[in-house]
């Protein structure tokens, strides 16, 4: 009896401490999300001054080298407020505070606009971005705009990151899972590729494909975390395959209306 009650009160006592631990796990999150939180919106009114000064003097000044100087202060500042915009995203997913707004979107259209979107970054490294439309008439889904926007912006800007020579290709065609029609898109690029055991680990949050690399590839590690969470509220998946050296394909399937 004595050695069946000392059992019982080390289990207690480990279940106690437990749910201790969990506790102030729960807690450090609630903090973290706060802090990152008040952190995104104390910042983003001294960025937007800064791009918005560096905006004029890139506009107004005829000098090359200062041109070149009020260039990079734009585009530190566009990384910086990408790289906050991140943090609040994050901040939101691990507090469920997101509002998801289904609306019909075409997907065909979302494609063929990124191209301007992108121009500046693709010919600075002079690469291509090529989309593929392989299907017929429209392709319509329920997406939240801002969401599906974000999606694009994280996995194009990712190729881009990562590819030094070659095109990125955005393909879009139909699917069928589980008896259900889908529209997959692949993000296409002939990048540095993925080692397959970043492959397992790349959609959690504050993880970088660029891990034990130098300092090249800058990032948050939360870009993939946050598109990956974004494409699960719209009740869709997202895929990865890649090779070294040859490239990544990131796909990305969203239920089709009919």
């Amino acid at each position: 009896m004595d050695n069946l009650h000392t059992e019982k009160q080390i289990n207690d006592n480990e279940n106690k401490d437990e749910v201790k631990d969990l506790l102030i796990l729960e807690e450090a999150k609630k903090f973290q999300a706060v802090f990152l939180d008040n952190m995104s919106h104390e910042l983003r009114t001294p960025i937007t001054v800064i791009l918005g000064y560096a905006g004029i003097l890139y506009e107004e000044l005829e000098d090359p080298d200062l041109k070149e100087m009020a260039e990079i202060i734009l585009n530190s500042s566009n990384r910086l407020t990408e790289s906050l915009n991140l943090l609040l995203d994050q901040s939101n997913v691990d507090r469920n505070k997101l509002q998801v707004e289904l609306v019909k979107v075409d997907l065909i259209d979302r494609i063929q606009e990124n191209y301007e979107l992108y121009r500046l970054a693709l010919e600075e490294k002079n690469i291509q971005l090529e989309t593929k439309i392989l299907i017929e008439g429209e392709a319509i889904v329920n997406a939240d705009i801002m969401m599906l926007k974000k999606v694009f912006n994280n996995l194009i800007g990712n190729a881009i990151k990562f590819t030094t020579t070659g095109k990125i290709t955005l393909e879009l065609k139909e699917t069928v899972k589980d008896s259900k029609k889908y529209y997959q898109i692949d993000f296409i690029d002939t990048g540095i590729g993925i080692p397959p055991a970043k492959l397992k680990v790349i959609f959690e949050a504050f993880r970088q494909v660029s891990e034990g690399m130098n300092r090249l590839y800058q990032g948050t590690g939360l870009g993939l975390s946050v598109t990956k969470k974004f494409v699960g509220l719209m009740n869709g998946e997202i895929t990865v395959e890649s090779q070294i050296d040859k490239g990544s394909t990131f796909s990305v399937f969203l239920p089709a209306v009919n």
